[in-house]
């Protein structure tokens, strides 16, 4: 742990079901926050090298722990693991934290996040980072969502079958450095309970934001990679016609794991895109 991290405030809101975490790097109040949401099975360190460019910079940022994910709650209940709740969760940490005209970056999972979150509160933020977010369940552009609903009611078999299932302490998993898909998958699922992973993938299948992306009307960024399994090109365009001000960015890095794996890239772009596009609406 460095400097940078040793500074960074670690705080929590009690939202009456369970208490959320999240970091804090600020100081810079003329200026537009960032707040981060990370993807399934993760946590804020995803965003250190981000966040310390950001406070280089002299900008502030958020990185929230999503509900089930690093010190945030755990409870062992399907009904907090659905898109409002964690809508509602970062709209509590946001009022607590009096944040308003940010730019919001959410990725994979985070990402879908904050595409409710864009939709629902649209007055409060001043830009919009979306980086490997699908906005339908990506079975849909694979031509096979028949398989949907045998995939999901498994999913919530195995999560019934794992309810007995825990740990005295999970493991904080320090992402960007990962040793590859399969190591990431093994190492996520010790971050957290079986049960909430499964109900948290089995949500993905029930997702549907079409209508959510004709409502953002704030600068847009969509970040890809070009051999994305997850999000197609496909998907990418028709996220960028449905949304106004958006235009769409090809990683280097050619796996979904874009954030995590290629925190340097993922820092000059949002550095870049505050400076060229939300610093002209500011």
């Amino acid at each position: 742990m460095d400097e940078f991290e040793r500074k960074l405030e670690r705080k929590s809101v009690d939202t009456r079901k369970g208490k959320i975490f999240y970091f804090l790097s600020r100081g810079f109040p003329d200026r537009p926050p960032v707040v981060f949401l990370h993807g399934l099975s993760s946590n804020h360190t995803t965003w250190l090298n981000a966040m310390r460019a950001l406070q280089e910079n002299k900008y502030s940022s958020l990185a929230l722990e999503i509900r089930g994910h690093g010190l945030s709650d755990k409870t062992k209940k399907r009904e907090l693991y659905k898109f409002p709740v964690f809508t509602r969760d970062l709209n509590s940490v946001l009022e607590r934290e009096n944040i308003k005209n940010f730019v919001l970056v959410g990725y994979s999972f985070g990402g879908s996040i904050a595409i409710d979150y864009a939709a629902k509160y649209p007055e409060k933020l001043a830009g919009l980072i979306l980086i490997s977010a699908s906005h339908v369940n990506p079975l849909e552009y694979k031509k096979i969502k028949f398989l949907t609903p045998a995939a999901y009611w498994f999913l919530q078999l195995l999560a019934f079958l794992l309810l007995w299932q825990s740990r005295k302490e999970y493991y904080y998993y320090r992402h960007g450095k990962s040793r590859g898909y399969w190591h990431s998958v093994w190492v996520g699922l010790s971050t957290m309970p079986l049960s909430v992973n499964f109900w948290m993938l089995s949500e993905i299948g029930r997702l549907n934001l079409k209508n959510a992306l004709q409502r953002i009307k704030v600068p847009t960024l969509i970040i890809r990679a070009q051999n994305d399994p997850f999000v197609s090109r496909a998907e990418a365009n028709d996220m960028a016609h449905a949304i106004s001000q958006s235009r769409i960015i090809t990683s280097r890095n050619p796996s979904h794991f874009v954030a995590s794996c290629s925190q340097e890239e993922v820092a000059e772009i949002i550095l870049k895109f505050l400076k060229e596009e939300v610093g002209n609406n500011n």
